[in-house]
This record gives C-alpha cells, sequence and structure tokens, in this order.
C-alpha cells in the first residue's frame, strides 16, 4: 500500500480562483480517468488526483509565471483552468499536450488487445495513453527516482525534491523544479535532505547539464530519430540506462522496448511460467508478438492486477 505524505500547507486544496480556461479537443476514443490513472505517475508531486472529482491538479512554471492548474475531461474537450491570466497558452497547450498524450494514437492496440483474453479490457476501458510529466526534464528525474527502491520510497524521493526545489504558486504548492532550481543545491544536500541516496548525483548532474546548455533535451528527444536511435539518445542522460530509456520511450508513444526490471521478472514467472526462473530473452519472447505495441501490452497486464491496491490512498485530494 502506497501512503503519500505531505508537507503542503493545508490551506491549499482547489486553486483559489479561475483566471483563465484553456480548451484542448481530445483526440478519438480519448477516456480521462484510465489515462491519468495509467501508472504511478499521478501519485507523484506535484500532481494532485481527485478521484471523486475528477480534477488533475498541479502547479506549473509558464516562462517563469506559476500557476495552478485544475484539468478535467468536459464534452469532448479538456478544460484547463489556470489561476492566472497571462500566461503563454500555445506553452500550456503544449505541455498538456504532453501530458495526456493527446498526440498519441492507440488505436492500432486498441485492436489487437480485442484478440487476446488477457487484453480485450483495455478497449473497453480506453487504456493505452500514459500519464507523463509536462517536461521531458520531470520524466528523467522521476524515472532516475524509481531506480533500485521501492515504490513507497520514490514517492518520498519526489515529494521531498519538489518541496525543497520547486517555486510555489499563490495556493502554496511548490511546482515541479526547474534545472536551475536543483542546482542551487549540492548533491549532499539533495541526499541529505530529500533522501535521493546515490541518485542525488545524477539527478544534479542531469540538472547542471541542461541549465548551461550541455545537455540538449530538444535534441536528445528529437522525433525524427528512429525508436531504436531515440533509445541510444536516452541512454546518454545520467542516470538514464536501459530500463529509464525504455521508459523514456513509453512517455514519447513509443513502446517498442520493454523496460526490464525486477517487476517484470516478477510478473512474467508468476503470470506465465508458475514461478520457475526463466531467462530474461525467453520473458521478452512472449510479448515479440506484440511489435511496437510490446510495453504497453506488458503493462496493461500488470498495471490491471495492481492499480486497484493503490486506490484507497489516491481517492482524495492529496
Amino acid at each position: 500500500m502506497v501512503r503519500q505524505r505531505s508537507a503542503k500547507p493545508l490551506f491549499a486544496g482547489s486553486i483559489p480562483a479561475v483566471a483563465s480556461n484553456l480548451r484542448i479537443a481530445a483526440p478519438a476514443g480519448f477516456t480521462f480517468l484510465p489515462t491519468v490513472e495509467s501508472h504511478g505517475w499521478y501519485l507523484l508531486a506535484p500532481f494532485r488526483w481527485s478521484r471523486k472529482e475528477k480534477v488533475l491538479r498541479r502547479p506549473e512554471v509558464l516562462d517563469g509565471l506559476v500557476v495552478d492548474l485544475e484539468v478535467r475531461f468536459r464534452r469532448g474537450s479538456i478544460d484547463a483552468g489556470v489561476s492566472s491570466s497571462g500566461f503563454d497558452a500555445a506553452l500550456l497547450r503544449d505541455r498538456i499536450v504532453r501530458m495526456l498524450q493527446l498526440d498519441v494514437d492507440t488505436a492500432e492496440f486498441a485492436e489487437l488487445a480485442r484478440s487476446s483474453p488477457a487484453h480485450e479490457w483495455v478497449a473497453g476501458a480506453g487504456f493505452g495513453r500514459l500519464l507523463c510529466g509536462t517536461t521531458l526534464f520531470e520524466d528523467a528525474v522521476k524515472i532516475i527516482a524509481t531506480t533500485n527502491t521501492t515504490w513507497r520510497q520514490t514517492v518520498r524521493m519526489v515529494e521531498l525534491l519538489v518541496e525543497k526545489c520547486g517555486v510555489r504558486s499563490k495556493s502554496g504548492f511548490a511546482a515541479f523544479p526547474q534545472p536551475a532550481d536543483i542546482v542551487r543545491f549540492s548533491v549532499d544536500e539533495l541526499q541529505r535532505d530529500c533522501r535521493l541516496g546515490y541518485r542525488a548525483k545524477s539527478i544534479h548532474q542531469l540538472a547542471a547539464g541542461v541549465a548551461s546548455g550541455t545537455i540538449d533535451l530538444a535534441e536528445v528527444s528529437e522525433a525524427s530519430q528512429t525508436t531504436e536511435g531515440l533509445f541510444r539518445s536516452y541512454r546518454t542522460l545520467p542516470g538514464v540506462g536501459p530500463y529509464g530509456a525504455a521508459h523514456l520511450l513509453a512517455m514519447d508513444g513509443r513502446h517498442d522496448f520493454i523496460a526490464v526490471d525486477s517487476e517484470f521478472r516478477r510478473f512474467v514467472r508468476e503470470t506465465y511460467h508458475r514461478g520457475r526462473k526463466v531467462s530474461d530473452a525467453a520473458m521478452l519472447r512472449r510479448y515479440s508478438k506484440w511489435g511496437r505495441w510490446k510495453y504497453l501490452a506488458y503493462w496493461s497486464e500488470l498495471w490491471k492486477s495492481v492499480a486497484e491496491r493503490l486506490q484507497p490512498e489516491a481517492g482524495g485530494d492529496k
């Protein structure tokens, strides 16, 4: 069971007032709740998800302006309530598109899933898009925070990092820190105060590289690359190995590579091999028939088995 501890002020809940709205037409087949709850990102700061209200909240930095967002799905459109006027609407639109993978077409995956007994629920549930951070930098940092640790520790590490380094909105919530916000602190400070362990060095290196311009994330993630080339490109980022690169690809809507970790091995052994130890290659062959949807095929199986266990802790605006 995941318990998300909070250091946030008690007075802060929904945004104090909506100064502006941004509406984005959703693609055909888009479903809001399954996208938000597609994996554990909705439990990581600065996201605050109210399942009861079906509202996803977070503060966001837009060209130096920190605004509070309330994101809903209404009548076929994404409705983003913003606590301030004068923000860069085009930039916010791009970030919401990324966050909800509105530019990812999952129709082929849904069609393939209909012919698989273990996946036939996918099309009806609208599962297939993954919740992402609003920037590649946010996702890379969060993925680093998932390596060689428990999920409970990941939740706490990310929360502490956001609280220590993030700039606060008028409601009192901290936005995900910009690279320059992180490099204001030493590796030792991040390690001590955010409980990042050895990950503090990689996160600091990544932030310093982006802040100084020696790491160009736009170049690293250039969409014209082949999936194999993009996989190699992501592996050049500090702290990102094959597991992390596969996750970052999935957040681009590319599911050709499965992120092999202890959870993948456990799940496949218990689900298909009666707990017997088998090679990684044998496990991966089980999903080869899914082609470019391998990771999503595996993830939909795993997530269906674990998602409900999170709900008692994820039901409110935490």
